[in-house]
């Protein structure tokens, strides 16, 4: 049953997001390890696992189950905990700065962390002396070694196991069979003593005696069960070889040697490290559309400026650009943070500068977003829905986006990826929003390595795989290389025949392309909309891609998108596009 106090859930909490980072997706067996390095263990808090332990942890800690077994652990932020640590380390400021650690204050007493009691597991120690003494010592000398000083006293120690009755005998007996015994590598094994030894006392070890006879060979030999010994035959080496069975697929993904994408120093939790000024925050809040939470905003775009090394600035002074245009429509929203030299409320880094232009010539709605991608428009049908770019800089830390690409693009088989690979970067950015969706970013079972399938093919046909290394703070996986040599299934996309092609049989709106479908429903095209995670069908409409999701009652209207924007969604599904889409 488990016995875990209310500190001991602060100071949980306070491990816990500080080894995991809040807010990010991590491995369990992770999350083990950070208890296991404070040198804690599940059973001091009466669970069986690590599992059973997050469970009874509802109020920071969410489990994920994926489809192949894999279970992830997430911290949330949980604003009462976050309140007693920071009580906790007012109270050890104020009290160092008095002069008097020792005077507290007398009150209600306040929730504070408490390290639980570690638990020393029962010690074996004494078990394994009672077999040691019930057992034989076998001793292995390699053949033709002469072990001086030390295989004699091995087999002394052996015989006077076998004899408990006369220990002064044995104690005579004993410096005369180490100087035969010493050259011969054969030691006579017994499975216990018995009463016989017992009374016949110890037995020299001499060359004749050391053969057995048939039926002492097949005891419990150096040679193995029911191997007899031949007279003068002196065994070989003995040694035991254990099998541990290989994991499948993912445990084989080799990854070279990979640097951080980002500073060690930089803050990598925007939560955690960061402390927010309110008058910063005020200036946000004033110029955000209502409905955003400033808060969310940064941490989203600080992570995503990390993954794809957007960061500018020196090791203590970064800045960063948000998703919002300032009044002018042009210039993105950008904030500062610096480091100071001592910590405040245990974070280093602070926001100390937001450029937004000036708040009064911002309307009532707010900035607006700037472009987010060939997507714009199934986010507009769907602002509520998922931002494949946060899907994507959230689960793993690209580096520059340059670099990426072009190590992409040289393996994968030639193909016009547009004017600065920016479809090939679309691309990649919906394919990882599919594949985290669908839970195929394959792990090792130690969760030292991952990869998943990009779903290109280089020129001779093979696959390619995206190598992952793991990473510290919010963004759990890093990128190591693309390589042939990967894990992973490919992303799936169509599930239904009016998703592939037009079904003429299907009720739909009416569209100036409907002629050409009609005779051809393969100039229909299916395409990812990565907000709502679905396909759907483009058809050409006025020279413009009108998308039309199949449901029960017929061909719904979506969006219209840009040729060159249905250009980037429907290559996510496939390679094989219309010309009325290639423009």
């Amino acid at each position: 049953m488990a016995k875990i106090t209310p500190g001991n859930r602060v100071y949980l909490y306070q491990l816990l997001s500080r080894e995991l980072g809040v807010n990010r997706q991590t491995l369990l067996p992770r999350a083990e390890e950070a208890l296991v390095a404070d040198g804690l263990a599940p059973a001091d808090l009466g669970c069986a696992d690590m599992r059973e332990l997050c469970e009874q942890l509802p109020e920071f800690i969410k489990l994920t189950v994926f489809k192949k077994g894999y279970v992830y652990a997430t911290v949330l932020a949980c604003e009462e905990y976050d309140r007693a640590l920071e009580r906790t380390q007012d109270a050890g400021d104020k009290a160092a700065a008095s002069g008097k650690p020792w005077k507290r204050k007398r009150g209600a007493k306040a929730l504070k962390p408490v390290r639980p009691r570690h638990i020393e597991p029962p010690d074996k120690k004494d078990e394994k002396d009672e077999k040691d003494g019930d057992a034989v010592v076998e001793a292995v000398v390699p053949d033709g070694t002469e072990a001086a000083g030390g295989a004699a006293p091995a087999e002394v120690a052996a015989h006077e196991g076998e004899s408990t009755s006369s220990v002064g005998e044995a104690s005579e007996a004993a410096p005369e069979p180490e100087a035969e015994a010493a050259p011969e590598p054969e030691v006579e094994a017994a499975p216990e003593p018995d009463a016989a030894h017992a009374e016949e006392g110890p037995a020299e070890v001499a060359p004749s005696d050391a053969a057995p006879s048939g039926e002492e060979a097949s005891g419990t030999g150096v040679d193995g069960p029911g191997a007899p010994v031949e007279p003068g035959h002196e065994p070989p080496i003995s040694f035991t070889i254990t099998y541990v069975p290989e994991a499948p697929s993912p445990d084989a993904i080799a990854l070279p040697d990979v640097a951080p994408r980002f500073q060690s120093d930089l803050p990598r939790d925007f939560h955690a490290d960061i402390r927010c000024s309110d008058e910063q925050l005020s200036l946000l809040y004033q110029v955000l559309p209502p409905n955003v939470d400033p808060l969310t905003v940064l941490e989203e775009d600080f992570r995503a400026a990390r993954s794809t090394g957007a960061l500018d600035g020196t090791r203590s002074n970064v800045s960063f650009a948000l998703r919002y245009l300032q009044a002018d429509g042009a210039t993105p929203v950008r904030v500062t943070l610096r480091r100071s030299a001592r910590p405040v409320a245990g974070k280093r880094w602070a926001l100390t500068e937001v450029e937004a232009g000036a708040a009064e010539e911002v309307g009532l709605e707010g900035l607006s977003a700037a472009a987010c991608g060939p997507w714009s428009a199934f986010a507009e049908a769907a602002p509520d829905g998922v931002d494949p770019l946060r899907a994507l800089t959230s689960t793993v830390a690209l580096g520059p986006w340059d670099e990426a690409l072009s190590a992409l693009a040289a393996l994968a088989a030639p193909e016009p990826w547009g004017e600065g690979l920016a479809v090939l970067r679309d691309y990649l950015t919906m394919t990882v929003a599919r594949i985290v969706s669908e839970g195929k970013v394959a792990v090792s079972p130690d969760g030292a390595a991952a990869s998943f399938d990009t779903g290109l093919l280089t020129g001779d046909g093979a696959p390619i795989y995206a190598l992952l290394s793991p990473l510290e703070g919010d963004i759990p996986w890093q990128l190591a290389e693309f390589s042939t040599a990967g894990a992973g299934e490919p992303a799936l996309y169509l599930t239904a025949l009016a998703e592939a092609a037009f079904d003429r049989s299907v009720p739909a709106p009416d569209f100036s392309g409907a002629a050409l479908v009609m005779r051809c429903p393969r100039a229909a095209t299916p395409a990812y909309d990565p907000v709502s995670d679905r396909t759907v069908l483009l058809v050409p409409d006025g020279g413009s891609a009108l998308a039309l999701l199949p449901t029960e009652s017929g061909y719904e209207r979506i969006a219209t998108l840009s040729l060159s924007d249905g250009y980037a969604c429907a290559r996510v599904v496939s390679a094989e596009l219309p010309a009325w889409l290639r423009g």
